[in-house]
């Protein structure tokens, strides 16, 4: 699982110190790590492994800096050709309700073979959380945060 607090981005600070192309290489140097997980757990699973994303919109007050939407475009766009196999749902956690009626209007700006695998959601453990920290380290939240993660994904999408 990936999580992504976009609160927690200063994605202009960013893309002031860092071009399009660094951050997409940033991109897609997690996703190659996603990617050697992934086979990692495959293999001594046995089963095929795949990577949920999870991004939790908790607190976003504006749009994202149009450089930094240009780096995950693009990244996203390579991820899918280089590796179709691995990604998993997109989840689109805790929308302030304002955008939860323009769910209809988000999805169309998310790539083609992404559209099929959102999930527009609330995550009440998630956004309970001041920071995402303790779902690394403290098993009582990261058991509660799996649960409800796979209490919102649709049927048979995760085992």
């Amino acid at each position: 699982m990936y999580v992504i607090r976009a609160s927690q981005i200063d994605d202009k600070a960013l893309m002031d110190k860092a071009s399009v192309e660094q951050v997409c290489d940033f991109f897609m140097y997690a996703k190659e790590v996603h990617n050697i997980i992934a086979n990692k757990r495959s293999a001594s699973t046995g089963r095929m492994c795949s990577v949920i994303f999870a991004n939790d919109i908790s607190g976003v007050r504006k749009a994202p800096d149009k450089r930094f939407s240009q780096a995950l475009t693009a990244s996203s766009d390579q991820y899918e050709s280089l590796y179709p196999s691995l990604a998993g749902p997109t989840m689109i956690l805790n929308l302030p309700l304002i955008l939860q009626a323009f769910v209809g209007l988000l999805k169309p700006l998310f790539p083609k073979s992404v559209q099929e695998r959102l999930v527009f959601k609330r995550a009440p453990v998630l956004a309970s959380l001041k920071e995402l920290t303790p779902l690394g380290n403290d098993q009582a939240i990261k058991t509660r945060f799996v649960r409800e993660v796979k209490g919102l994904l649709p049927e048979g999408s995760y085992e």
